[in-house]
């Protein structure tokens, strides 16, 4: 016997929002690229200078610093952290290398550079395995603890210089060595952006690739279910601030080496914001769990290259400021839009 049906035909199935359309996902999923395409060609469109072989070095060299703090600083992300004081932990690491060659005398030592070069990434390390203890083990915000750092380091910083410009003799071999460092090039390429890409390289494959990364992302993504799982969920956290300390000690090397001095004012530097920024426009969440090496790389270009042709065109500090802001704000909503298309 034929089932009697009240005439309404079987409900078709609904496409979700964000399918049927390949490209707009793409789109979606790879915004900062988007934007970094955009930004490149007005660059090119505004100066013509922007394409110079001198003005796209001088780019890289820039932002090497930024890219190694913006590295850590996308594994305390990642774990559903935040480093604010990256900044001053960058200056304290840019004033040892000085201050232990001209004030301690090891510039006159055969291998005082060396250890003026470990004692600087070491208190990086210190820094940053101080921040992972009080948020790891004491389950102390991280807001807070870096926040509190941030001022401790700044003062670190003024006590050690007591707020002067330690300037070293270029004369001296084991200077001339260590500022060689920002001078040096290798097939043109200066050192200071092969130690960058390098970095960048490891990391990749780091976080990408192997147990720690994998175990980093799944930190911030869910703890409870990592616990649940038998690891030490705090041990990632720890490492991931670390992490985020010793890079900082790298940077504050190219800093020093750049100059040939130590000064306190490196603390009023922007690290903190500026390489938060790049690594959300890369994509990455700040609750947590969401971020990738390649994409950060692509946010800290992103910045760059509006702060270059902001400069080339002779923009006001301020104004400058303003702009960055709304790049910041529409690359976090594409963010979100993106998001919830793919719910």
């Amino acid at each position: 016997m034929a089932r009697q049906t009240n005439g309404a035909e079987p409900p078709k199935n609904e496409s979700r929002p964000g399918e049927g359309n390949g490209v707009v996902k793409i789109l979606f999923k790879y915004n900062a690229v988007l934007l970094l395409v955009i930004m490149f060609i007005v660059a090119c469109t505004l100066s013509e200078h922007f394409l110079s072989s001198g003005n796209l070095v001088n780019i890289l060299r820039q932002q090497s610093t930024y890219m190694l703090v913006a590295l850590g600083m996308l594994t305390v992300m990642l774990t559903g952290g935040i480093d604010l004081s990256v900044s001053s932990v960058v200056a304290v690491a840019s004033i040892m290398v000085p201050y232990c060659l001209k004030i301690w005398g090891l510039q006159n030592e055969p291998w005082g550079l060396m250890v003026s070069i470990i004692i600087a990434v070491a208190m990086g390390f210190l820094f940053g395995a101080m921040n992972g203890f009080l948020i790891a083990r004491l389950n102390m915000p991280a807001f807070i603890v870096t926040l509190a750092m941030m001022y401790a380091a700044k003062g670190v910083a003024y006590i050690i210089t007591d707020a002067n410009t330690i300037l070293l003799d270029s004369n001296i071999p084991a200077v001339q060595v260590f500022i060689g460092f920002s001078t040096g090039r290798i097939g043109g390429i200066p050192y200071e952006v092969i130690l960058m890409i390098i970095l960048v390289v490891v990391f990749f494959f780091l976080m990408h690739y192997t147990g720690f990364g994998r175990l980093i992302t799944a930190t911030g993504s869910n703890e409870q279910a990592v616990q649940l799982a038998g690891i030490n969920s705090r041990k990632y956290k720890f490492w991931a601030y670390t992490i985020s300390g010793t890079l900082c000690g790298v940077a504050g090397l190219i800093i020093a080496s750049r100059s040939g001095s130590a000064t306190a004012l490196t603390t009023q530097t922007n690290f903190d914001m500026t390489t938060i920024a790049a690594v959300v426009i890369g994509g990455a969440s700040l609750k947590g769990g969401e971020g990738s090496v390649h994409m950060t790389v692509v946010g800290v270009f992103v910045l760059a290259v509006i702060g270059n042709i902001m400069n080339l065109t002779q923009l006001g500090v301020y104004p400058q400021l303003v702009v960055k802001a709304v790049i910041i704000v529409m690359a976090v909503l594409l963010k979100s839009v993106s998001s919830k298309a793919s719910d």
